[in-house]
């Protein structure tokens, strides 16, 4: 498949390979508390899904819509099941532009389980147009959710989730882009701009909690999602790409 996007790789991969596969013992994710933003459909879903499989205690999905939420805990649950793991999931309808319903629902996490060990910064937004057409409005909606949203995650885990004093670091993985290390294409400068703030962001979490909370920003592929569809973005179909 052909592509207009800078590619850094020969190959592509379209499928989990077994190194990286959840049932491979050497990630296993057994005993750990983990937050996904964004989790009740999509990439959110997936990357709950792969926590689930390699034994979570705890798998917390935040979303803003209650429904979809609940149908994603029914699907994952019934996969925990049949992976043979006894992994609690819950659910949060938070909007993580809300400061408050975001601390209040780390709070929760923590009050339950007494550890949050890994976050997963996944929801974001995706405005595509250029600077001169673009609506003031749904240009900076991509800031209030990319940055601002971040950023309320962030403080929420520090302040109500991440206990400082453990001996093991707790994650912060936030997904980001690899338009933060493309050069400029037109119509991308909301969404690219926004997630370079957020990468920057994650970059100084690590450096202000001396090294307790680990922090990474990953790009997770181009990757058929609801959002990359309403933006018209097309995927790769298959590994190789030309």
């Amino acid at each position: 498949m052909s592509t207009n996007f800078p590619v850094f790789t020969k190959t592509f991969h379209s499928s989990v390979y077994p190194r990286i596969e959840p049932t491979n013992p050497a990630i296993s994710a057994k005993g750990k508390v983990v937050v996904v933003t964004g989790g009740g459909r999509g990439i959110g879903k997936a990357i709950a899904t792969a926590f689930v499989i390699a034994g979570a205690r705890a798998v917390v999905i935040f979303g803003r819509t209650t429904s979809t939420l609940e149908a994603a805990a029914n699907e994952i649950s019934e996969i925990a099941k049949g992976a043979g793991h006894k992994t609690a999931v819950r659910t949060f309808t938070t909007d993580i532009c809300d400061a408050e319903a975001v601390s209040r629902s780390f709070k929760a996490v923590h009050d339950e389980f007494n550890a949050i060990d890994i976050v997963i910064n996944n929801a974001g937004d995706l405005h595509k147009d250029t600077i001169e057409a673009s609506d003031i409005d749904a240009y900076w909606k991509s800031f209030d959710i990319n940055v601002k949203g971040t950023l309320n995650v962030i403080q929420a885990f520090i302040r109500a989730g991440f206990d400082g004093n453990e001996t093991a670091p707790a994650t912060f993985i936030n997904l980001s882009t690899a338009g933060v290390a493309m050069p400029a294409m037109p119509s991308w400068s909301a969404y690219v701009a926004s997630k370079l703030a957020a990468f920057s962001m994650t970059e100084f979490l690590t450096a202000e909690t001396g090294g307790k909370i680990r922090a990474f920003s990953i790009h997770p592929g181009r990757i058929a999602t609801d959002m990359a569809s309403k933006a018209g973005i097309p995927t790769f179909d298959h590994a190789g790409v030309s």
